[in-house]
């Protein structure tokens, strides 16, 4: 029997709930090349026998249990038994449109140069809308189609939903698979892709659905809050370069993730200079006992001129003055990616 097109790696745990609708989604595929990698890591519920019932019918569904190691074993045990000469990830509790594998496969052959691809996304929820910080994180996420707008977004957050994760089995083999971090894998994987100077793409179609539930692991592990994020962030800012011949950070955003940020660069011993925002205040007042400046407007370019030498990393929350930011920045002479970084 001759390998795959396409190997669709899926970990499972406790997903009896879910696991037909996805099934029928993956079965409904108009590719039919493809081969279903299930590593089912230690489920307790009627997993496993539907799993069984499915494979029964379908050779093309490959099962491999395991006692409960976590997402990222699973992923790499799964991985090591794919076939394809394409890799694409898949959840049980999302949902792919027939036409995802087809597209993706398609979109791989007209960029060869293309390392991991994703697609648009749209969420849901088993209870109403989806809230206003999903939507926007999607939104954004939709918006970067292109290698240069993903790449130039990758320390803002995940640029590409690890559910439409899509590539060739040499990428993860290249990458050595998942591996595991203090912080999110697939955000790890993203940023390892880019640091092995390989390119990104997304075919700009709404071809997954991704389901958000307030028990989901990305919404109650800690790998995936703030804390690890941030984490990550400087340790890839490192990996990077961005702080060589650099003197320390001056921190744009003094808010929640603005002050996250500076916790992670003081633990790795990188002199933070203090905070800058909008608020006005005495002059000197301190966050986390850090010199804090306040500026109703961007701030004037001889307070800027003294952090020539320093990375500027924009964590403004707000979206209309991260762009008022960078604009500022860039007519003051401050270059992205070199001088200034935006990092929320």
């Amino acid at each position: 029997m001759s390998a795959p097109l396409v190997s669709i790696l899926m970990p499972v745990r406790d997903e009896a709930r879910t696991l037909p609708e996805c099934l029928e989604d993956i079965a409904a595929q108009t590719l039919p090349d493809w081969e279903l990698v299930v590593v089912d890591d230690g489920s307790t519920d009627d997993s496993p026998a539907l799993l069984k019932s499915w494979a029964d019918r379908d050779l093309r569904i490959r099962i491999f249990t395991t006692p409960p190691q976590g997402i990222v074993p699973a992923l790499n045990t799964g991985l090591a038994e794919c076939q394809g000469r394409f890799i694409a990830r898949m959840d049980a509790d999302d949902h792919m449109r027939p036409e995802r594998l087809e597209r993706q496969v398609t979109f791989c052959e007209q960029h060869p140069d293309c390392g991991l691809i994703g697609t648009q996304v749209k969420g849901f929820t088993n209870a109403g809308p989806v809230s206003d910080s999903i939507r926007r994180y999607q939104d954004w996420n939709n918006t970067l189609v292109h290698h240069e707008q993903i790449r130039n977004d990758l320390f803002v957050e995940s640029p590409i939903m690890h559910p439409t994760f899509f590539g060739p089995r040499s990428t993860f083999e290249t990458l050595g698979g998942y591996r595991v971090q203090p912080w999110a894998e697939d955000y790890d994987l993203l940023l390892r892709t880019a640091s092995a100077g390989l390119r990104f793409g997304k075919v700009p179609e709404v071809l997954v659905e991704k389901f958000h539930a307030h028990d989901r692991l990305s919404h109650v592990d800690p790998i995936y809050k703030r804390p690890a994020m941030f984490q990550a962030k400087v340790h890839y800012l490192l990996d990077f370069g961005y702080l060589k011949g650099r003197d320390g950070v001056l921190v744009a955003g003094a808010g929640p993730s603005g002050r996250t940020l500076a916790e992670q660069f003081q633990a790795r011993d990188i002199p933070v200079h203090g905070f800058l925002d909008h608020r006005t205040g005495p002059p000197d007042r301190r966050i986390k006992g850090l010199p804090a400046w306040g500026f109703p407007e961007p701030p004037p370019p001889e307070f800027l001129e003294p952090y020539r030498r320093s990375l500027i990393c924009a964590a403004v929350g707000d979206i209309v003055g991260q762009q008022q930011l960078t604009v500022h920045l860039s007519e003051n002479g401050f270059v992205e990616h070199r001088d200034f970084v935006r990092v929320i």
